[in-house]
């Protein structure tokens, strides 16, 4: 137990909105680095003709881009079950976001390559990466899960079903690394739609009040950790990357 203090105590500087608010930012870094390999049609070409031929680079861009948002909602709606950051906590963290801002480059190769002959490495490169960084949520919501003191009363329940939904995610990107193999647009097209999933899922934020009006914690006049548990459940279900990534 005493080793366990120790750890919190050693990450105590390290606030979690402090720590969310730099993963933020470098996540924000990197969705805006993805668009830097589109190429803009240049003087002199006509305009459509060069914009078509830069559809692989656009459509890998989107699903990046989508992709990274995902991981962004997911990763927001972690830390607000987080009350505490230990050692363990900062390290993972780190890890997700070194993945993700590692994405541009599986993004650009894809964008390269996508119509070429190397078009199945490339596909399968590009799903590995996003498989990664979906890899990091289930690593944060298991080290969460077996850390209660880190997490705000009633949490480790929201830990444990996440966890679990965070499989989803991995386990998707990997079919899509297989599909590259036969082809890599379809592959492309399956992680688009694996996004579409994890997006069409989430409940408005209005479903959200209504259901956490109806906790226990509502009822006893305790809003906040109701709304909290709420919004990370939320997440929870979106089975992301998060990114989710």
């Amino acid at each position: 137990m005493s080793e366990r203090v120790n750890e919190t105590d050693e990450a105590a500087a390290i606030a979690p909105g402090r720590l969310a608010a730099f993963s933020d930012g470098v996540i924000a870094i990197a969705a805006t680095l993805l668009i830097l390999e589109v190429k803009a049609p240049p003087a002199g070409e006509k305009v459509w003709p060069a914009l078509r031929h830069e559809w692989p680079a656009l459509a890998a861009y989107a699903v990046s881009f989508l992709v990274i948002g995902i991981a962004w909602i997911h990763h927001h709606n972690l830390f607000h079950q987080v009350r505490q950051v230990d050692r363990g906590l900062l390290l993972l963290n780190l890890g997700m976001l070194a993945t993700l801002s590692y994405l541009p480059l599986p993004t650009a190769t894809l964008g390269n390559h996508l119509t070429g002959d190397d078009a199945v490495p490339a596909a399968v490169f590009y799903s590995a990466s996003v498989l990664v960084a979906a890899v990091w949520f289930t690593l944060l919501w298991n080290h969460l899960y077996a850390r209660p003191h880190l997490l705000h009363p009633g949490g480790r329940e929201v830990a444990r079903e996440a966890r679990r939904r965070s499989l989803v995610g991995p386990a998707s990107y990997l079919l899509s690394g297989l599909l590259a193999f036969v082809s890599p647009v379809g592959s492309l097209m399956l992680n688009a739609a694996i996004i579409v999933y994890f997006i069409a899922g989430r409940r408005s934020p209005a479903s959200r009040v209504r259901r956490a009006a109806l906790t226990p914690a509502a009822d006893s006049g305790d809003h906040g950790p109701a709304e909290r548990t709420e919004g990370a459940s939320d997440g929870a279900e979106d089975g992301e990357p998060s990114t989710a990534p």
